[in-house]
């Protein structure tokens, strides 16, 4: 990608440009990494720039909105919040004497053991890196009856699910019948984490989303639209990681 920058109404951005042979259309788009302009090949760079001050207006709304949403990086030390379904643990970090780390979730708390003799960066890393363990084990274990409970209810089931750790999708289906799902919906509330698993159920049955699509989404989940827009508006509990 390459970087650009520029002023609309005297606040400077940066913005990344992407480039595709397949659209015809200029895309704009804000996530947490910050807006990305996708051009058709044939284009120079300046129709990036026009675009955007185009739609300056919704630019400088979604980048303050996603800017508003924006959470603490995981660090792994004491007293993080690690988000779990739409609450908060606390994170608690204890040395000890053995040199594998332990993972403990009680009522409101994750306490993590770690080697007292690693440095406090080591230390960290290894918090960090139990917790991500924790999550998609954790994911896993909430997300697949549910799951084969919503594509029960059509008549089908899984392949396979797997979870993997995603930045843009929540969850996906292959023609083969595996679903991944994505281990950060652990941080919201659990009526969301059953909006997307009733979604992906209904692709083990239909892989587009046509009108086919949602009439199986309407019978298993009627209130789905609801979920969906709530899921747009989220933000996860916790620090990001």
């Amino acid at each position: 990608m390459i970087e650009r920058r520029l002023a609309l109404s005297g606040t400077p951005i940066t913005y990344a440009v992407a480039r595709s042979k397949r659209r015809r259309t200029i895309g704009l788009r804000v996530t947490e990494d910050g807006l990305t302009v996708t051009l058709p090949s044939s284009l120079g760079l300046h129709h990036a720039d026009h675009a955007v001050r185009d739609k300056e207006v919704w630019v400088l709304d979604r980048l303050e909105k996603m800017a508003a949403r924006a959470r603490p990086t995981l660090q792994g030390i004491e007293g993080e919040a690690i988000g779990w379904l739409g609450d908060e643990l606390t994170l608690h970090v204890h040395r000890h004497t053995k040199a594998r780390t332990r993972l403990e979730q009680t009522e409101g708390r994750i306490d993590v053991y770690v080697d007292a003799a690693l440095s406090d960066e080591m230390a960290a890393s290894s918090v960090r890196h139990a917790l991500h363990r924790w999550r998609k084990r954790e994911a896993l274990a909430l997300m697949t009856p549910k799951l084969e409970a919503y594509a029960g209810q059509l008549g089908t089931r899984p392949a396979k699910v797997a979870v993997r750790e995603q930045k843009r999708r929540w969850g996906s289906c292959s023609e083969d019948g595996s679903i991944r799902m994505n281990a950060r919906l652990v941080a919201f509330p659990e009526a969301l984490i059953d909006y997307v698993c009733a979604h992906e159920a209904c692709h083990l049955k239909v892989m587009d989303h046509s009108a086919r699509f949602y009439a199986l989404l309407d019978q298993i989940m009627p209130d789905h639209r609801v979920h969906q827009q709530a899921l747009k508006d989220a933000v996860p509990a916790g620090a990001a990681f």
